[in-house]
């Protein structure tokens, strides 16, 4: 009898599966994502509204790690490793952090050659909303090495505030490299210590894990995981 249930079940399921293929994606979609991300996804949204017209997007850029289930949403983007068996996911491209400083400053103060050049250097620090911690920087330490000491100047909780202070000179900060790309591509900063940060850091989709995923949230997976798909490693 309880295999008999299940293959109903699994037959039911299937055949949801089938009506909600055929389904047109519409209604409101609830998105959560850390705020700096909003680089990433602001160019895309144009061409998938175009495409799912009847869906309305509800982003929240949020940098504090919110309740998706409790709060209902729907998708969310998140970095890091993921462990909670709650949520399916799906990889996106990798975001490294980078070492900048503006030209001027480097000019000045000279180009850090090494962890150890760092030491005397000014710093632009972030600040985390959630934990009020100060970020690190990205450095691949070896065992028993210390972190180098840098004057901090200048603190703040906004990435974009972050690189803009770096361009300005006030001294070295660390950022992801899609917020860095264009003042990099401009010359308005240089990567400074380029061979000596940690691996890029893995961003996700996930969803609450669930057998009867709607179609609006799997139009926007699909989309999004395409356009910010992982690079593929070379063999």
């Amino acid at each position: 009898m309880e295999r008999c249930r299940r293959i109903l079940d699994d037959l039911e399921d299937a055949q949801s599966s089938i009506a909600r293929s055929t389904e047109k994606p519409r209604g409101r979609l609830r998105v959560s994502t850390p705020t700096v991300t909003y680089h990433l996804l602001i160019p895309l949204l144009a061409e998938f509204l175009n495409r799912y017209p009847e869906i309305e997007l509800d982003i929240d850029f949020n940098d504090h790690r919110v309740d998706l289930i409790g709060l209902g949403v729907d998708v969310a983007i998140r970095s890091g490793p993921l462990s909670d068996s709650r949520f399916m996911s799906r990889p996106l491209r990798a975001v490294q952090m980078l070492i900048c400083a503006a030209p001027g400053y480097l000019g000045e103060n000279g180009i850090p050659e090494s962890m150890e050049d760092l030491s005397g250097h000014r710093a632009i620090r972030f600040r985390f909303p959630t934990s009020g911690k100060l970020q690190e920087l990205p450095l691949a330490l070896k065992a028993g090495q210390v972190e180098p000491r840098l004057q901090t100047v200048f603190t703040c909780n906004n990435m974009e505030a972050l690189r803009g202070a770096t361009i300005s000179g006030l001294g070295i900060g660390c950022m992801p490299d899609f917020i860095a790309r264009e003042p990099l591509a401009a010359g308005a900063l240089k990567v400074v210590l380029a061979d000596f940060v940690r691996e890029a850091n893995p961003l996700s989709l996930v969803w609450p894990s669930s057998r009867h995923l709607s179609s609006k949230v799997r139009v926007f997976v699909d989309f999004v995981g395409e356009a910010l798909a992982p690079a593929a490693r070379n063999s």
